[in-house]
């Protein structure tokens, strides 16, 4: 792999000019009729705009080196790809296994994941208070909960017939926290400290996600279906 400044500087450039449009989409897909045409479209390219952003981060991470920057896209990437697959598993209640392109996100997340979480961690108990291992482990410990409702998925005989929404919408909502997370990091220095300026998203967005579930999971407790709230198409 070519390592001069030159080549370092156009996958830089595609880095940013695909998360610039991956901060923009996000919130249009969140915004228009879930399961509608424009929902699709600016889905799919948060998906895409993503994926280029992750690629584009592990390559440049290797190259500086830079391992928190190849790290976090592994970490951000996987939420939104099992968000994306999640579409594709939505009669797991009824017997669906998932395929190799599941399982694979899964165990590869699983690695990354727990890197993060036991770096973090032993830095952390060993007095270290940097920024970089307090990312780690908080990084680390929601990605391993992602990896762990992902195995609870596959492997559990019991399921909510509506968990594929759900994780629908963690997955895309979570990997957008990641994504505003990355351009907090890089942009916003004016928030101190260091830790906190990549942690604020996630610190607000958290919630968000477990409010919007409680929110559609209390509305379908009170008789509403699905089709009811969104144009859905079981494939």
């Amino acid at each position: 792999m070519r390592s001069d400044p030159e080549f370092l500087k156009i996958i830089i450039s595609i880095h940013a000019v695909s998360g610039g449009i991956a901060l923009v989409v996000a919130p249009l897909a969140m915004l228009v009729a879930k399961g509608g045409d424009a929902h699709r479209l600016w889905g799919r390219t948060f998906f895409y705009a993503m994926a280029v952003v992750a690629t584009t981060a592990i390559i440049a991470g290797v190259l500086r080196p830079n391992a928190l920057m190849a790290l976090v896209a592994v970490f951000s990437f996987h939420m939104i790809a099992s968000g994306y697959r999640a579409l594709y598993l939505k009669k797991l209640h009824q017997g669906q296994r998932p395929n190799g392109v599941d399982i694979f996100l899964m165990g590869s997340a699983g690695i990354v994941n727990s890197g993060l979480f036991l770096w973090g961690l032993s830095h952390v108990l060993m007095g270290d208070r940097a920024a970089g291992p307090i990312i780690f482990l908080v990084f680390g410990t929601i990605g391993l909960s992602f990896v762990w409702r992902d195995f609870q998925r596959f492997h559990q005989r019991s399921h909510d017939k509506r968990e594929w929404l759900y994780a629908h919408m963690s997955g895309f909502m979570g990997g957008y926290i990641a994504t505003v997370s990355a351009f907090s990091a890089v942009n916003l220095e004016m928030i101190q400290p260091t830790w906190l300026r990549w942690l604020w998203p996630t610190i607000l967005g958290v919630p968000l996600i477990v409010g919007f579930i409680r929110h559609y999971r209390k509305r379908f407790a009170g008789g509403r279906r699905t089709r009811d709230l969104f144009k859905i198409r079981i494939r």
